[in-house]
């Protein structure tokens, strides 16, 4: 046995290593010469490209080794990731150009802007004489290796290379070159992939070198997709690619993936639906491109495909957001090896070097493309940039308006997202009146604005981008309304890739319109770092104590900073006006008394550190409303705070609740295996968060355990506060596992008529109206509920039937109408209106004993942007999306789906930090300390 275990061994080894041979024989570029005083990459690593991923630290070295010797680079440093390792990028073009760099700099930026130019004939000049830029990106998934390793390839050639078609690139182009866009996630791959690999070649993609272990490499630190972070910025690598583009204005960028191991090579042009703020000259330069990259992989017989299912809808992905600044994005889809060998279904074999090879290849089919098309791209790319500096925009809107209200630090971070990205933002000097929609709006109307609203106007250069990412409702062809009914109607499934909705203003939550007007009024330009109109509180100690307001956000940091240092705050239950100012529900009172003098005389300072007003007070006594010394300001408690992870575990849940709590919150939490949870000590916290897993609810029973169950349910009932999302709401309200009283919809068939009366009447209770002659004069003016006409049975079958039927036309990433009760802590300084994304076939019964927070509107108003279909309205109109209900001394509260979605929706969010700055304080029964 031994023996034939040995031969086989030695018998594979003999094989693999003639694969690798026979491909380590095609060289990456054909008759190549080099210039030999520029190192390759085997000299200075010590392996060849393409033998495994290099190392971060690797590329880091070559690179800085390839400046130094060659006189066609230069090495920028840009950004850093939250693991601290720095970004950057390559700039690699002719001596020439190099000489005269900052003035190639400037022309482009004159082309991107044409109010630049002093002459319309300039533009001109600088087409003839300028070369083009190009942007070549990789790796943005950290798991999606061969990116990475065809940079260094493509570096080294272009460094190198004395051929005539290199020289001439090079001549031509301008190319920057981003290596490795997500090192955190690519070390986390590789250290992963390092770990599980043996000494036999494993070909099995199932194996653990292949797919590594929770949480994967694609992410990076903070376990953010990268790629769908484009335009909302939340992270450090996004803002720094994204300052590159905008510093270089390039007229090409290639954003290179990986995808399924079986399948083959992707590039555009992509298929329907395609947004359409997209450029037809965009589309047009599609084709083009696709043509010289399909005859360069025909030369080495290799297959590859377009548009089955690359659709260009969703705006923020690196091939996406790109074009919207006037450049040609294109997108690579690599079979994906992870560093190893494939075997695929026909037989054949995929190695790593070769997904390098075909990356390789395809860039330099692009670089050939903008070099022999520069003139037409330079031209095409100014020509757009007049259009959007016009004005021209195909739904003819003359600006975006942000109204701060209330919420001025809210507004502050959407207009700093927009101006990272070279959009101009004004604002109001003066008060104005203007016709206007918001999108809470069916039309428009006068609406009056302050002083200090925010101008986006579209008449900029990245007029196209601002539409793209700001319109409030866009929409889809009919022709692919039709297919992906067609699709979903024979079972095949949405044909949508992405969320069918993200608009800016609505995910912010902030009080945003729309205007076909021109603005013609007094306005200055706003510019980074935003200009903050600090608050100053003074120390001087009142006779009572101190009253904050809580509608903007920096109430919300302040409030965790100030119970994180053991200050005892109350929040308000109700509306009141003390010294003739008006305070609404959720305004955080400290009072002098039960609070020492120390932190008493450190507040100020802490205000100051977030901007925040401090109110002083002499009295207790209201003028209106609830008096500061009664039973309507709750004392709130200091969260000790868990989130649950691990297996399954929805890494992007995960990943922008810890980012929530870590880095915009500051506060400290602790991460828990929720396979394991019977073993922990739960009585450390009195907060648990509940992500979304991926597989459901049977996922969840299976890993947690019934042990895990029954300790989870103790620690809720001993005073805790459960919070759960997407799947693990369902899970909770699964009739299996009965943690909530809330009920799935689906297991609810029966009873809905039931769950319409306690709605109907939850509603009724808001507007009540008294019959004077009922009341006093004993006149029966309305029927008594003994006429009521007995309706007959539910067809409980049927309905749930039809329920299963209309499961597969839930809405894929729209945004809905959520209707708000005020009178609930968990709404305190959310506002009236609020939009939140829904992306799920999960929908949620609940009546007394259950709170409901927040429900989702009547099915006429239900949709704000997205792909909706009427028959997903009723079956979510009036359903839950925020719930809280008591379990012993303690609480459960139920997100429908996942609050703070790409940690950009920050209306929704503002609940989720209710939930937990408040929910132990005004949800359960705490053991007094006497």
């Amino acid at each position: 046995m031994f023996l034939r275990s040995t031969l086989f061994i030695l018998v594979f080894a003999v094989l693999f290593q003639s694969l690798l041979i026979a491909q380590s024989d095609k060289p990456f570029y054909k008759n190549g010469t080099y210039d030999e005083s520029i190192p390759t990459p085997e000299k200075v690593l010590g392996l060849s490209i393409g033998d495994r991923p290099i190392r971060y630290t690797e590329v880091v070295t070559y690179l800085k080794i390839l400046t130094e010797k060659s006189s066609r680079v230069k090495l920028i440093q840009e950004g850093e990731t939250y693991q601290g390792r720095k970004l950057y990028y390559l700039v690699v073009t002719s001596e020439k150009n190099f000489s005269n760099i900052d003035k190639i700099k400037t022309d482009i930026s004159k082309l991107s802007d044409p109010r630049l130019l002093e002459s319309p004939n300039d533009a001109e000049t600088i087409i003839n004489s300028s070369p083009a830029v190009a942007m070549m990106m990789y790796s943005i998934h950290g798991n999606e290796t061969s990116g990475t390793d065809a940079a260094i390839a493509l570096a080294y050639q272009l460094a190198a290379g004395t051929d005539t078609h290199t020289k001439e690139l090079l001549n031509d182009l301008v190319i920057c070159i981003y290596p490795m866009e997500n090192p955190d996630g690519r070390e986390r791959f590789l250290n992963q992939r390092e770990t599980w690999t043996g000494k036999i070649p494993n070909s099995d993609v199932q194996s653990f070198p292949f797919s590594g272990l929770w949480p994967s490499g694609r992410t990076n630190h903070y376990h953010f997709d990268l790629n769908r972070d484009w335009f909302i910025l939340s992270q450090p690598e996004s803002r720094a690619r994204v300052k590159a583009v905008m510093e270089w204005n390039p007229q090409l960028v290639v954003d290179a993936h990986e995808m399924g191991s079986y399948s083959t090579y992707l590039f555009n042009p992509p298929r329907e639906p395609i947004n359409p703020f997209m450029h037809d000259k965009i589309i047009a330069w599609w084709d083009i491109f696709a043509k010289d990259q399909a005859n360069a992989f025909d030369q080495y017989g290799w297959s590859y495909y377009t548009r089955e299912w690359l659709e260009e809808w969703y705006p923020g992905y690196g091939s996406s957001w790109a074009s919207y600044t006037g450049a040609v994005a294109i997108l690579y889809e690599q079979a994906r090896t992870a560093g190893n060998l494939v075997k695929r279904p026909d037989g054949t074999i995929l190695t790593f070097r070769e997904s390098v090879h075909h990356q390789f290849i395809s860039s330099l089919a692009n670089l050939t493309t903008a070099a022999n098309n520069r003139k037409e791209l330079l031209r095409e790319y100014h020509e757009i940039k007049k259009e959007a500096v016009a004005g021209k925009n195909k739904r003819e809107i003359k600006a975006y308006l942000i109204n701060p209200k209330e919420n001025q630090s809210r507004a502050n971070k959407l207009i700093e997202r927009l101006l990272l990205q070279n959009i101009e933002v004004y604002k109001a000097e003066e008060e104005f009146r203007l016709s206007s929609k918001s999108y809470y709006d069916n039309e428009s109307e006068t609406h009056s604005f302050k002083k200090g609203t925010y101008i986006i106007p579209l008449n900029q250069p990245n007029g196209l981008l601002v539409n793209a990412i700001m319109d409030f409702d866009t929409r889809m062809k009919n022709s692919f309304i039709q297919s992906e009914r067609e699709s979903l109607e024979k079972g095949e499934g949405t044909r949508l890739y992405e969320v069918s909705s993200w608009s800016l203003p609505l995910a912010f939550g902030v009080d945003a319109y729309e205007t076909r007007k021109k603005v013609s009024i007094e306005q200055s330009q706003v510019k980074l770092p935003l200009t903050i109109i600090p608050i100053i509180n003074d120390d001087v100690l009142p006779a009572y104590g101190y009253l904050i307001k809580y509608e903007d956000d920096n109430s919300v940091n302040l409030l965790s900073e100030l119970l994180g240092n053991g200050y005892k705050v109350r929040a308000a239950r109700k509306t009141f006006t003390v010294e003739e100012k008006h305070f609404e529900r959720g305004t955080l009172l400290i009072r002098k008394i039960e609070n020492s003098e120390n932190n008493l005389t450190e507040l100020s300072n802490i205000a100051n550190k977030f901007n925040v007003q401090v109110y002083p007070v002499n009295t207790a006594l209201s003028s209106t409303g609830i008096d500061l010394g009664g039973g309507y300001f709750k004392l709130l408690t200091e969260p000790k705070t868990a989130i649950l992870t691990g297996r399954n575990i929805s890494m992007n849940n995960y990943g922008s609740l810890w980012y929530l709590f870590d880095q915009e919150l500051g506060l400290r939490i602790t991460t828990l295996d929720y396979a394991s949870l019977a073993g922990y000590d739960l009585r450390k916290y009195n907060v648990l968060i509940f992500p979304s897993v991926w597989g459901g609810i049977s996922s969840i029973k299976e890993t947690m355990g019934k042990s895990g169950l029954k300790k989870l349910k103790t620690w809720i009932e001993s005073g805790g506060t459960l919070i759960t999302m997407g799947s693990s709401s369902a899970f909770a309200a699964d009739s299996s596992v009965s943690l909530s009283k809330v009920k799935l919809r689906r297991q609810g068939i029966s009873e809905l008529d039931n769950y319409k009366k306690a709605y109907e009447k939850e509603v009724s209770v808001k507007h009540i109206e008294v019959d004077s002659l009922e009341l006093w004069e004993g006149k029966v003016t309305g029927e008594s509920e003994a006429k009521e006409i007995k309706k007959g049975k539910i067809n409980t079958k049927e309905l749930t039937e039809l329920d299963k039927e209309t499961l597969k036309f839930m809405p894929r990433g729209a945004i809905l109408r959520l209707s708000l009760n005020e009178e609930k802590w968990l709404n305190f300084g959310a506002g009236k209106k609020m939009p939140a994304l829904f992306n799920s076939t999960y929908v949620y019964l609940s009546k007394p004993p259950v709170q409901t927070a927040v429900r989702f509107s009547d099915a006429a108003d239900l949709r704000l942007a997205g792909l909706v279909w009427p028959e997903a309205k009723p079956r979510i109109e009036h359903t839950a999306y925020l719930t809280r209900e008591s379990s012993g001394n303690g609480q459960i509260i139920m997100f429908a789906v996942q609050p703070n979605f790409r940690s950009y929706f920050y209306g929704t969010t503002r609940l989720l930090l209710n939930a937990v700055l408040l929910g132990p304080g005004f949800g359960t029964k705490q053991t007094v300390e006497w």
